[in-house]
């Protein structure tokens, strides 16, 4: 008789990851990718949507931080046809960043700079979109990205932040979907990022190394994966031109 506890899992194209995660992120699973600004996140999580959308998943990215185009060529350097694989209806762009800009520029100078990012970043916006994909039919495993999700937590009191959190995984649920949200650390405070790791379903911690100006990169942890626990030591990883590469040698 077959295990239903076995879980499906989708391989993430990074040989150490899915070396250490047993073969890739459960499907479904809401993942946190955590670290400081400038440490990667954004780098790994291209890396990833390449090798998901090659995987022929559908996929549906959340452009929070940055605007949609600058993730696109981010794609393109990948060698994605990012265009191609849109008019496939496999790749959706929610380009909450250009939304953002352009409430700017229509209210200057009456509204107030902080009354912008309340009135862009609403989180029922970002749920219906997600509905709407979620609900598809016919397409491959579906892959939702935040990046990120901080705005959202720098707006809004603890409370409702779970509550985000806890919908998010439903949603995950719904759509049987790998979810991956960033969240910038040292800028929220730490009991969210706390409950934000305690609620996700997996976490991946980015650390930045320190003291080395032009070398961009640091070490990768994975703290949890799904059920289980992992006792991962951490990779070093560089961000390159050709994007983020991992050493073998796991840190000691």
């Amino acid at each position: 008789m077959e295990d239903h506890r076995v879980e499906a899992l989708q391989p993430t194209g990074i040989p150490i990851l899915d070396k250490v995660t047993g073969g890739g992120f459960p499907r479904p699973s809401a993942i946190a990718l955590m670290g400081p600004i400038g440490s990667g996140k954004s780098s790994l999580v291209r890396e990833l949507v390449t090798n998901f959308i090659r995987q022929g998943c559908s996929l549906l990215y959340y452009c929070i931080d940055d605007p949609a185009d600058i993730v696109k060529l981010g794609l393109e350097d990948h060698h994605i046809a990012v265009d191609k694989i849109e008019q496939e209806g496999r790749l959706e762009f929610v380009d909450m960043f250009s939304l953002g800009a352009q409430k700017l520029a229509e209210s200057l100078p009456k509204m107030d700079p902080s009354e912008i990012l309340e009135e862009t970043l609403k989180f029922q916006d970002l749920l219906s979109y997600g509905r709407t994909f979620a609900l598809k039919p016919g397409m491959g495993p579906k892959i939702i990205v935040l990046d990120s999700i901080t705005p959202f937590f720098l707006l809004t009191e603890a409370r409702k932040v779970f509550q985000y959190v806890q919908v998010m995984r439903f949603a995950t649920r719904i759509a049987r979907a790998v979810t991956i949200a960033i969240l910038h650390t040292e800028v929220v405070d730490e009991s969210l990022e706390n409950a934000t790791a305690n609620l996700a379903d997996g976490v991946i911690e980015m650390k930045k190394r320190t003291g080395e100006i032009l070398l961009k990169g640091g070490t990768m942890k994975v703290l949890r994966i799904g059920r289980n626990p992992i006792m991962s030591r951490g990779y070093f990883y560089q961000i390159t031109q050709q994007g983020i590469v991992f050493s073998n040698s796991p840190v000691i």
